[in-house]
This record gives C-alpha cells, structure tokens and sequence, in this order.
C-alpha cells in the first residue's frame, strides 16, 4: 500500500535539483552575457588606457560595481585612515623613460636626493585670490583626473601642464584598475602619477560625470584613498583640490545622471575641509560658475556636466590666478 512513496519521495528530490540546476545555468549563462557586454563597454571607452580587457576582468569589475553599490550604507563607518597604508616609498629607476599620455613633456629619471632636511611647512586650505601668473608656471603642474582633463587637453589647455587622466571611468575604478600605459606595461593611474618626476604641483580634477552614482559616504570614502595615494607618491608637491563644479540640472536629467547640486555642495564642504586636515590647496572654482539658482549656466554646458571651449577659458583664468606662491 505504501511501497510507492520512496519513488514519489526520490522523484520530487530529483525535480528540485533539476529545477535548481536549471536556476543556476540561467544565472551562470545571464552573467556571462552581462560581463561580456560590460566588457564591450569598457573596452570602446577610453583609447589611451590599457589595451586588453578580458572578460573575467569584465565579469570581476562588474561584480565589484555591483557590491560597492550595495554596500554604500557600509562606507561612512569605516575607518578612512585605514587607507594611509599606501607605500610612498617607491624604488626609483636609473634609466630614463618617456611618458606618453597627453604629451612627452617630462621622463621618470633618478633623481639627486637633498642631503639637508628642513621643518616641514605648514600649508593648505583655500587657495585666495592672487596676481596672475604667467602660463610657464604651470612648466612643472600635472592635471589629474577624468573627461575633464582630458578635454582640457584637446582644446589646447595643457601646452604647458602635463594632463594624466583616465576617461570613461569613475571613481570607484581609478583606484584600482590598471587605465594607463607606462613602460609597455599597464599601471594604475596613481601608480602613473608616482612615476612623473621634478613636477612641483598635481591638480586633481574630477567631474561631477566620474561621481553620479555615489553618495556622499561612498564618495568620501573613494576620494580620500585617491587623495591619500596621490600624497604619498608626491609628497613634496603642493597638491591642489578642485571643488566638483555645479551642473544644468535640467540638462543632465535628460541624459539621466542621478547628481545633484545640493549634493555636490555637500561634497565640496568635505572637500574645502579634508583639503586643510591633509595640508593640501583647495580651488573654489564652484563659486565661480553657478548662477543665482546655485546651477551651472545652460550656455556653459554642453550636456548639464561637461564645459563648453568657452567656460573652459574661465577655469583656465581662475587656475592662473589662484596660486599657493
């Protein structure tokens, strides 16, 4: 009367792992294609950046994305000095190499060490009003950053800065992916920055484009460790914070960033802040390109985030005549 229910019993065991299995190729098969489109995103985006990308780069850098994103609430209780662990002692190289992106205008060379050591100066904080310098002062500058200093450098504003930049990624990914070329081989971007040699000054420049995901938590959290990083690699330099200019909200709804003004005031409050903590030089440019809405113009744009040729020259103006020295 019975004797059927272990059959039934082992049946319906069988269907649940024929279900599961199913469930698990569909999932294993629709991350695949996610990677491999992801892949195919990253690889058309940026042409000075590394020249492979493979698909378990894909599949891993998408995975990453993914768990930062969920776990943004997690970011402002960890600790940020945790990221002060970056080594600034690098092993210098004695042959002399050229350095491409943007231009071939320094080489990473041995250099002779001071043998007299001096009190440290105290520095940083917002960067007044000063008398304009000539565009030879910034021989010895490095503009970091993304889209921004890329443009910056197509319409001709880096004939005498060296620009590092790294477009089509955001934030989160200038940390750890390696996006620049150095020696045939490919680096990170502050690995790249701690191989430029006799620079005096590095501006970091990002866009409110490289940040439109993040909240304020994560956002302080990813530009502290850059920010750190950049410190440590240059740590005689005078390091210059550029305040995230304002956007057009109107126009950049329509093309779907999720940035706001009023978060990128708050953003520029940490930013004013960590620049005096970190004795590094803070830009107020934002002051300097919202209207009386606290928005950037439409005509200063081009699409609510990225500058016009136009606006660029007033970026250019404040630079020359906001100096440390």
């Amino acid at each position: 009367m019975f004797s059927r229910k272990p059959t039934v019993m082992r049946t319906r065991k069988y269907g649940k792992l024929f279900r599961f299995a199913v469930a698990a190729a569909i999932i294993v098969i629709a991350s695949g294609l996610i990677a491999y489109g992801w892949q195919k995103y990253e690889e058309g985006k940026h042409p000075n950046g590394a020249e492979s990308y493979s698909l378990p780069n894909a599949f891993l850098d998408f995975a990453q994305l993914v768990t930062d994103f969920f776990n943004q609430d997690k970011a402002e209780s960890e600790d940020l000095a945790s990221q002060d662990s970056v080594d600034g002692e690098k092993e210098e190289e004695d042959k002399v190499t050229e350095i491409t992106v943007g231009g071939d205008k320094y080489g990473t060379s041995e250099e002779t060490s001071s043998e007299e050591e001096s009190e440290p100066e105290v520095k940083g904080g917002l960067v007044p009003e000063t008398t304009a310098e000539d565009e030879s002062f910034l021989d010895t500058a490095v503009f970091v950053g993304d889209y921004f200093v890329y443009y910056a450098d197509y319409i001709g504003y880096c004939e005498h800065a060296l620009p590092v930049y790294s477009t089509g990624y955001d934030l989160n990914s200038l940390l750890s992916k390696k996006v620049m070329r150095l020696e045939g081989e490919e680096v990170t971007l502050t690995d790249y920055v701690a191989s430029v040699k006799g620079a005096q000054a590095f501006y970091i420049m990002l866009s409110a484009e490289s940040i439109s995901w993040m909240d304020y938590p994560t956002f302080v959290k990813k530009y502290t460790a850059l920010l750190d990083e950049i410190i440590a690699a240059q740590p005689d330099a005078d390091i210059y914070i550029q305040s995230i200019l304002p956007i057009n909200q109107a126009e950049a709804s329509k093309r779907s960033y999720s940035v706001t003004n009023e978060k990128i005031d708050q953003i520029n409050s940490y930013l004013a802040s960590i620049a005096e903590e970190k004795e590094v030089w803070y830009l107020d440019l934002a002051s300097v390109f919202k209207d009386k809405n606290g928005e950037l113009p439409e005509e200063m744009t081009t699409n609510g985030i990225r500058l016009t040729d136009e606006a660029y020259a007033l970026w250019y103006e404040y630079i020359l005549t906001h100096t440390a020295h």
